[in-house]
């Protein structure tokens, strides 16, 4: 999807890749920006949009929700799912902040904090995300350094 219309971006390559993976897996999005994909394992994955690195994303299961978000330009915005590091289910209204923005889960794990077009300027140290829940251990997580682009950053979380 265009980060900034919310429309749906035809023709792109999405490419899923791991770790432990032999080559990668991609899809090319329909008409409508939709698109699927069959990744042979679970866990963490980094993902590019035509060739471009998106984000990592920690694919939960086949129900996977696996929107993107694209912007060529200034913008900056943290984006994707929480999830429980032992079930795989999503995690619902935690915390989550970043660069002075903040927001809460929802019911389907999903969060999304966007920071500016274009964004005031972020100093070039490593910067941190932040993750809080009750019922989880507080969570952190290096987000970039300095903090440029629209990412996706899927995280799971520890019960306590």
């Amino acid at each position: 999807m265009d980060f900034r219309t919310q429309i749906g971006v035809s023709g792109v390559v999405v490419q899923f890749a791991g770790a432990s993976q032999s080559g990668d897996t991609r899809a090319t999005t329909d008409a409508n920006g939709s698109y699927v994909i069959s990744v042979p394992i679970f866990g963490p994955l980094t993902v590019s949009v035509d060739g471009v690195f998106a984000g990592t994303v920690q694919v939960t299961g086949r129900a996977y929700r696996g929107d993107l978000l694209i912007d060529r330009g200034t913008c900056i915005s943290r984006y994707g799912t929480l999830a429980d590091a032992r079930t795989f289910r999503p995690v619902a209204g935690a915390t989550v902040s970043v660069g002075g923005g903040t927001t809460i889960s929802g019911a389907d794990g999903w969060y999304r904090i966007d920071l500016g077009c274009p964004a005031m300027n972020f100093p070039g140290g490593t910067t941190f995300m932040y993750v809080t829940h009750p019922n989880y251990a507080p969570r952190q997580q290096v987000v970039g350094r300095g903090i440029q682009g629209v990412r996706r950053v899927d995280l799971d979380l520890e019960r306590r």
